[in-house]
């Protein structure tokens, strides 16, 4: 398991765990039934507090992607992909809807918020070449 924190990032650290770990489930890079590394490792190995990958591991096992064996560990869930896929397309899709709401208060049309997301896409697919 990789993970690469950035205090440059608008996200909070813990938050940038989750999206990290959820996205290495959902591409199988994380498989079912895998071990975690410990809140205390994962902390010293991403030099951030205990309190944060503890926060992050607890709100990924409320949204089922772990689990805890109480002594042993943290894991990953045995819940279908397709299940953990569709869960994030929901999430995805509800901060797509507060984004276009966001925009109409805002005073943007349609056409504008479509023009700037999509030089957003092409900005952003870029940085990944």
């Amino acid at each position: 398991m990789w993970i690469n924190l950035s205090n440059q990032r608008m996200e909070p650290l813990y938050e940038q765990i989750i999206q990290q770990v959820k996205q290495q489930i959902i591409q199988g890079e994380l498989v079912e039934e895998q071990e975690l590394p410990s809140i205390r490792m994962l902390a010293k190995e991403s030099n951030t507090s205990v309190i944060t990958v503890r926060r992050a591991y607890a709100e990924l096992e409320r949204e089922g992607y772990i689990y805890t064996k109480q002594g042993k560990g943290c894991f990953v869930t045995s819940r279908p992909k397709e299940e953990l896929r569709h869960n994030s397309e929901e999430e995805f899709q509800k901060e797509v809807d507060e984004l276009f709401l966001k925009g109409q208060r805002l005073g943007f049309s349609m056409d504008e918020m479509n023009t700037m997301i999509q030089a957003t896409i092409k900005t952003k697919g870029e940085d990944k070449k």
